[in-house]
C-alpha cells in the first residue's frame, strides 16, 4: 500500500516539507503528517462547500457564514503550510492551523445553536491533531481549551442564553449527522495515516538496524567479517565443539610484500589489492565457513567441520593457487601471494586467542620456509 501511495506523496506532500539538515525519520513522519492533514482539510473544505450548496437550502446569512468559515480555514491551511515549509516550525504551523480552524468552528457554533450546535462533535479533531502532530503536551492543552469552551457554552445555556441558528428544523437531523460524520472521518484518516506511517517507519528502522549490525560486524573496505565478528564465530565454534564435538580449524593469511605495493603505488592501489584478495578468498571458500579481515593485510578463515591436517594443507595449497592469477588495477598488473598458517581445535588451543596465536606462528614459520 505504501508503494502505491509513494507517487502521490512525492507529488503533493514532499514539496511542502521543510529542508532540515539531519532530520530524523520521526521528524519527517510528523512533518508529513502535518502536510497531509492540511491538504486533506483543504480538500475536505472544497467537497463540503460543494455538498452544502447542493444539499442545504441555507438562508443568505447562513451562506455568508459558511463562506467565512471556508475562507478562514483555507487561509489557515495555506498559512500553516507556508510556515512549515519556510521555517520548519511544525508546532507553530499546526497551532496556527488549529487556532484558525477553531475560530472558524466557533463562528459556526455560535450561529447554529451554541451548546446544541451540530458542529460541536468536530471539536475532538483539535486535541487529536495536536497530539499526533506536535505531542502529548499540546494535545492536553487543546483538550483543556476545548473543555473550557464547552463549560462556557454549558454555563450560558444554564443561564438561559439561547443562540440563534441558521439551520432549519427540517435540516437539523442531517446537520447533526454531518457533524458526527466529519469528526469520524478525520479520526479515521488520522488512524489510517498513522498506521501506514508507523509501518513504514518500522520497515525503515529494521533496515537501519540491520545496516548498523552489518557495519558493526563487517570490514568496511572488503565487506567480509571483521575481527569482532570472527572472534564471536570462533567462540561459537568452540561452544559447538564442546557440546556436540563438531571439529574446526583456523587459517591465518598474511600478504607478502603488501607494504611495498602500498608505499610504491599508493594506498588506493593497496585497497584494490585487499578487495580483490578478499574476493578470491570468498570464492574459494565454502558458504558455511567464515572469511574475515583481522586488520591491515591480515586475513583469517574459520573452517567448520575440518580438523584433518592433510586436508587442511590441501586447502592451503588451493588458496595459494587461487592467488596466482595477476590482479589488474588501473590497467596495471600486480602479482600477489600470501603466507598461510593454520591451527586446529583443540590441538593448538582451546580458546580464540591461543588458536589465532598458533595460526599466526604457523604462518610466520611458513613465511620463513619452515612449515610444520
Amino acid at each position: 500500500m505504501t508503494s502505491r501511495l509513494a507517487p502521490l506523496k512525492k507529488a503533493l506532500i514532499d514539496p511542502w516539507l521543510p529542508r532540515r539538515p539531519g532530520s530524523t525519520n520521526i521528524q519527517k513522519y510528523r512533518d508529513q503528517f502535518v502536510v497531509s492533514t492540511l491538504l486533506s482539510t483543504f480538500l475536505f473544505i472544497v467537497i463540503t462547500t460543494i455538498l452544502n450548496h447542493v444539499l442545504f437550502d441555507f438562508s443568505a446569512s447562513g451562506k455568508t457564514l459558511f463562506g467565512i468559515f471556508s475562507a478562514l480555514t483555507a487561509v489557515g491551511t495555506v498559512s500553516a503550510m507556508m510556515i512549515l515549509k519556510l521555517t520548519g516550525r511544525r508546532s507553530l504551523a499546526l497551532n496556527v492551523f488549529i487556532c484558525t480552524l477553531g475560530i472558524a468552528l466557533l463562528l459556526i457554533t455560535l450561529q447554529s445553536g451554541g451548546l446544541h450546535s451540530p458542529a460541536n462533535p468536530t471539536a475532538i479533531i483539535f486535541p487529536v491533531l495536536a497530539t499526533m502532530g506536535i505531542g502529548a503536551t499540546a494535545g492536553f492543552i487543546w483538550t483543556v481549551l476545548i473543555f473550557l469552551a464547552g463549560c462556557t457554552l454549558f454555563y450560558a445555556d444554564l443561564q438561559g442564553m439561547h443562540f440563534a441558528t441558521f439551520i432549519t428544523q427540517e435540516k437539523l437531523g442531517f446537520a447533526i449527522f454531518c457533524g458526527l460524520f466529519t469528526a469520524n472521518s478525520f479520526i479515521m484518516f488520522i488512524i489510517m495515516y498513522s498506521d501506514i506511517s508507523l509501518r513504514t517507519l518500522r520497515i525503515k528502522f529494521e533496515e537501519e538496524h540491520n545496516r548498523y549490525i552489518h557495519l558493526a560486524l563487517h570490514d568496511s573496505l572488503t565487506g567480509i567479517a571483521n575481527r569482532r565478528h570472527f572472534i564471536n564465530e570462533i567462540e561459537r565454534a568452540i561452544f559447538n565443539a564442546k557440546l556436540v564435538g563438531t571439529p574446526f580449524s583456523v587459517l591465518f593469511f598474511d600478504l607478502n610484500h603488501f607494504k611495498k605495493i602500498n608505499d610504491s603505488v599508493g594506498h588506493h592501489i593497496g585497497d584494490g589489492v585487499l578487495i580483490e584478495f578478499a574476493k578470491r578468498l570468498r570464492e574459494s571458500t565454502r558458504a558455511s565457513d567464515i572469511v574475515a579481515r583481522l586488520g591491515g593485510d591480515e586475513f583469517s578463515i574459520l573452517l567448520l567441520g575440518l580438523n584433518d591436517i592433510d586436508v587442511i594443507k590441501q586447502k592451503i595449497s588451493s588458496y595459494s593457487a587461487a592467488l596466482l592469477p595477476p590482479i589488474h588495477i588501473e590497467n596495471e598488473e600486480y602479482h600477489i601471494s600470501a603466507s598461510i598458517g593454520y591451527a586446529v581445535y583443540p590441538k593448538h588451543g582451546s580458546d580464540y586467542e591461543s588458536l589465532l596465536k598458533a595460526a599466526d606462528q604457523n604462518m610466520y614459520a611458513a613465511k620463513r620456509g619452515k612449515t610444520d
